[in-house]
């Protein structure tokens, strides 16, 4: 029997972690965003660690040497799949919370255990003799002894029986996130929930053991100490400093300490349940069915997209974004087809997760309405194919006649054609007993683009070796005067890589980040020996690097650089900068609150702004957000730049992005009062140094994110011009005045409407007059009928309209039609009755004709068409077409 289950509602329990830690010198900090904007490596964020990736490899620090969190996550590719078993059984999640507390080089073994077993059993009354502990065994592989130091420490420290101390090896007790990077040996604590009693030590019975993956011995709590880094070449080399790194699943400690046995008893599930049983107007738990396996994923799938989106992430084909659309997909398919729901659902389950969630994660209920509309959008797109994909799935398998494997071609054709997810097919298919071609599918998906990308090697711009040792860059860029672009400097670093890539220990180069590009400029030899032209600046943790191209000898270390910033370039892209954070906030006041940023692209060149937004908008609203940047350009407003601590700023209304990470202490841009955004980029000192801004473009770039492009200063006025002069130029062809040009348009396309209706009757005319002309005088042999025509007044829609009627004359044809279109050709050749290889085969002889009359065309058997381009040699053609018609059909024998 489980233990008996205390009042602890979820809120609480999260509440309690947090402030057992917070009282023991750990400060709390937020949950970063579900998705890592920072590491290119990582579709989504699967741990807690993520976030603390660059302290863990000395790259980055914080301001404290011990934290506490809860961590969204997203598990759903690489090497922490769990897709396939979310619903199936109680406790798998593609969405949920790491609860973890943190040491950076300050407390080890020593202190994390005893705090985890103290919080386990005494602030949370867990029961010991429920509780086992696993500890590494050692690899011999890698070189490491078994784990003896925790061993111990969970015996004489915290108390616990030696019987129930286990060892295990690698793929159990030794956690890595992807093939490199930070690692370490771990310990875990597991709970045995009750059942049959085995002893989990004695190996009788390994299928109800600790480690055996069962639903009664189940893990609580992973303390990990990180100590090593892995390597590309798989070894391991030792992290600066020795750190713990532990993670809690929350929704499995909950179900725990609310005594259930399915994580989705707890009540951060019921809710939804309830919302979604209104919906489909069935209960939840009824039976353990289809329905319930359908109740769960619907869930389960609601909080994943809702927690993405609400951080900024889009659906899209390509990776996380694709991530996301299968996640929906995959929801709308089990609510349709086991709950009845043929209608789009899962948006109406937004407010619920939010509800649930929002305390803990704020930015849910900030963007409730913009999540919301998304994923409608999705499942209406969803929709229109799903019902077809359906039937041609049950196509496919009443088309197997008994085999057991669907051809991967045609199933990854319910991909490509209806949008079918590969797991959601896989997933279809084991409900029928059966399985998918995989060498067949990934044959057929070689031309295309690969949609899911799985988790990546910690690829880093410098590798470890070449990080260690270097200290943090002392940037200048938002100093006052000279130095925020030009200033005297040490050479710390250089490889001469494809770019090379400098460090110098200050720099006043702004590296990218933000949606703002890096600068460009010149690092030099004060005496001329070298030079260093810097075409990209990026950063790593606190280094700045400068990419570019070495000229010249190569300066050794502790050289002393003369760094020159591009002043033209970075003042370019300062007008732009600024001039996006007052067009995102004019885009909410012509728009609404709903706006939220989606992505940025701030250079010297232009600026663009991604936003959501459900439909396009209209030229009064372009106009009217193009008026109010103006306006407060015009004001000339002074642009002052403060540094405050981030929940002060935030509490007095600073917009902050969603998704981003912000350390404690923030910069905030504030132009004249109006706008006021975190932001870390450089930018204008009054908003008039911004000059006219010019939108150039509003577009859609995915479902629900619209795009605007837009110029400032001098090469907005370049625009002004150019838009100018392209008016003058069409006002002097069509002979009229400027402003007199939209008249004359109207007038102009009212004549050529009226035009093509006589143009239409003429045709129409032309066509009856040739097809009675066909009709007349096609010849016969035997069966076929045949002739080849040519029309001066029939253009291409004429010829295609004439061969359309021409079909009917006959069963079987040769004919060859051609028109006119100036010096082009429209040509069509009907056969039907020929088939593949038959010297009458219609696309055969168009060959004829391209050689012809150069140009193109071509087709099937019965049937092909083109457009020659030359039609000096027409007469030529038709006799020596007509001959080899009237050969091929002696040949056929004109049966």
């Amino acid at each position: 029997m489980s233990h008996s289950p205390n009042t602890r509602s979820a809120a609480q329990v999260r509440r309690e972690f947090l402030q057992f830690f917070a009282e023991r010198g750990h400060t709390v900090v937020p949950s970063a965003a579900v998705f890592p904007q920072d590491d290119p490596t990582l579709l989504f964020t699967n741990a807690g660690m993520n976030q603390f990736k660059d302290v863990f490899l000395g790259t980055g620090s914080r301001s404290y040497k011990r934290a506490v969190d809860t961590q969204k996550c997203i598990r759903v590719s690489g090497k922490h799949n769990d897709l396939e078993e979310v619903g199936v059984d109680t406790y798998h999640h593609t969405f949920f919370e790491m609860l973890g507390n943190w040491s950076f080089g300050d407390y080890f073994k020593a202190e994390a255990i005893p705090w985890a077993w103290e919080l386990l059993t005494k602030v949370w009354g867990l029961p010991t003799e429920r509780l086992w502990v696993t500890v590494f065994a050692g690899d011999e592989k890698d070189g490491l002894p078994p784990d003896k130091d925790a061993e111990r420490i969970w015996i004489e420290k915290a108390g616990i029986a030696p019987q129930r101390v286990l060892r295990f090896g690698r793929k159990d007790n030794f956690w890595e996130m992807g093939a490199t990077g930070p690692c370490g040996p771990c310990t875990e604590i597991h709970i045995d929930r009750g059942g049959p009693e085995t002893n989990p030590a004695d190996g009788a019975d390994r299928k109800i053991g600790v480690n055996a993956g069962n639903e009664r011995f189940i893990e609580l709590w992973n303390n990990v100490f990180m100590e090593f880094n892995r390597l590309d070449d798989g070894s391991l080399k030792p992290l600066p400093a020795q750190s713990v790194d532990t993670g809690m699943g929350f929704e499995r400690i909950l179900s725990v300490l609310q005594g259930k046995r399915s994580n989705y008893d707890t009540d951060l599930f019921t809710p939804i349940f309830a919302r979604l049983s209104q919906l489909a107007n069935r209960p939840y738990g009824a039976s353990n069915s289809r329905a319930d396996i359908a109740f769960r994923v619907c869930a389960d799938h609601a909080r994943a997209v809702t927690a993405a989106l609400s951080d900024g992430a889009l659906p899209s084909n390509t990776g996380r974004g694709y991530v996301l659309r299968r996640l929906v997909r995959r929801a709308a398919r089990f609510g349709r087809q086991e709950l009845g729901l043929e209608e789009p659902f899962l948006f109406e389950l937004v407010p619920t997760v939010a509800e649930v969630l929002g305390d803990a994660f704020p930015e849910m209920r900030a963007r409730l309405e913009h999540v919301r509309e998304m994923i409608k959008i999705e499942e209406l797109s969803f929709g229109r194919t799903l019902g077809r994909g359906l039937v041609r799935f049950a196509e496919l398998e009443s088309g197997l006649q008994g085999k057991q494997t669907i051809p991967g071609a045609a199933a990854f054709e319910l991909y490509a054609t209806y949008g079918f997810p590969r797991d959601l097919i896989e997933l279809m298919a084991r409900e029928r007993g059966l399985g998918v071609d995989a060498a067949q599918w990934d044959s057929a998906e070689k031309s295309h683009q690969d949609a899911s990308r799985s988790e990546g090697k910690f690829k880093q711009l410098l590798s470890a070796e070449q990080l260690e040792g270097l200290a943090p860059t002392q940037s200048t860029y938002h100093d006052a005067g000279a130095r925020s672009l030009t200033l005297e400097s040490r050479v710390l670093f250089l490889a001469e890589d494809e770019p090379s890539k400098l460090v110098l220990a200050q720099s006043p180069f702004y590296a990218e980040s933000g949606g703002q590009v890096g600068d460009r400029g010149l690092i030099r030899d004060p005496a001329g020996k070298w030079r260093f032209v810097v075409e990209e600046t990026r950063k790593v943790g606190p280094i700045v690097v400068h990419l570019g191209r070495i000229e010249g000898a190569l300066p050794a270390s502790g050289a002393t650089a003369i760094a020159e910033v591009d002043s033209g370039s970075r003042a370019r892209t300062q007008k732009n900068h600024t001039a996006t954070h007052l067009l995102h906030k004019a885009l909410k006041e012509v728009l609404g609150e709903h706006i939220g940023q989606a992505g940025s692209y701030v250079g010297p060149d232009r600026l663009r702004f991604d936003f959501s937004h459900p439909k396009a908008l209209s030229p009064e609203e372009l106009e009217r957000i193009e008026e109010i940047v103006n306006a407060h350009v015009f004001a000339n407003h002074g642009v002052q730049t403060t540094l405050e601590e981030l929940e002060a700023a935030k509490a007095r209304g600073v917009t902050a992005m969603f998704g981003e990470k912000y350390d404690a202490q923030v910069r905030v841009l504030d132009v004249g009062g109006w706008s006021m955004e975190l932001c870390g980029g450089t930018h204008v000192s009054a908003s008039g140094d911004i000059g006219p801004f010019v939108i150039t473009l509003e577009r859609a770039v995915a479902a629900g994110v619209r795009r605007i492009e837009a110029l400032t200063g001098p090469a907005a006025v370049e625009e002004i011009q150019r838009q100018r002069r392209r008016i003058v130029g069409t006002a002097r062809l069509l002979k009229s005045a400027p402003d007199e040009v939209e008249t004359r348009v109207e007038q102009l396309l009212a004549q050529l409407k009226e035009a093509r209706k006589k143009g239409e009757k003429q045709s129409a005319g032309g066509i009856d007059a040739a097809f009675a002309q066909v009709k007349e005088s096609l010849g016969t042999s035997g069966e076929w009928r045949h002739g080849v025509y040519a029309f001066a007044d029939l253009d291409q829609n004429g010829v295609r309209e004439l061969g359309e009627r021409v079909k009917s004359l006959a069963p079987k044809m040769a004919v060859a039609l051609f028109g006119r279109a100036e010096e082009r050709v429209p040509f069509l050749i009907l056969c039907p009755g020929a088939g593949k290889g038959s010297p009458l085969a219609a696309g055969e002889l168009s060959k004829l004709v391209s050689i012809k009359l150069g140009g193109g065309g071509g087709g099937r058997p019965d049937l092909a068409q083109g457009q020659g381009l030359n039609a000096g040699p027409l007469p030529e053609l038709l006799k020596e077409l007509a001959e080899r018609i009237t050969t091929a059909l002696s040949a056929v024998g004109a049966r």
